[in-house]
C-alpha cells in the first residue's frame, strides 16, 4: 500500500514538471513592466484558462502612459496580448 503511495507521489511530481509554466507569475509581471514599460497594478493573483489551449494564461491590470490596460501573458510561450 505505501508502495503505490509513494508511487503515486513521485509520478505526479514527475508529471508536474513536464506540465508547469515557464514563467510564474512574478516573472511574467516583471517581463511586462520591463519589455512595455509599465506598472503592473494587480493586487491579487489572477489566471484564466485560454480557450484555444484549455492551459492557464496569467491577466493583468497595468499603467502606461497614464491609461490603465489590460493583458494576458502565457506563462508557456512568453507571448503578451493586449485586451484593451
Amino acid at each position: 500500500m505505501i508502495v503505490w503511495f509513494i508511487i503515486g507521489i513521485g509520478s505526479s511530481t514527475l508529471l508536474y514538471e513536464f506540465v508547469k509554466p515557464s514563467y510564474t507569475y512574478a516573472e511574467a509581471k516583471a517581463i511586462v513592466e520591463q519589455r512595455y514599460d509599465t506598472e503592473v497594478i494587480d493586487s491579487h493573483f489572477t489566471t484564466i484558462t485560454q480557450v484555444e489551449s484549455g492551459k492557464e494564461v496569467y491577466r493583468m491590470n497595468a499603467i502606461k502612459d497614464s491609461k490603465e490596460i489590460e493583458l494576458v501573458f502565457n506563462p508557456y510561450t512568453k507571448q503578451i496580448i493586449f485586451l484593451k
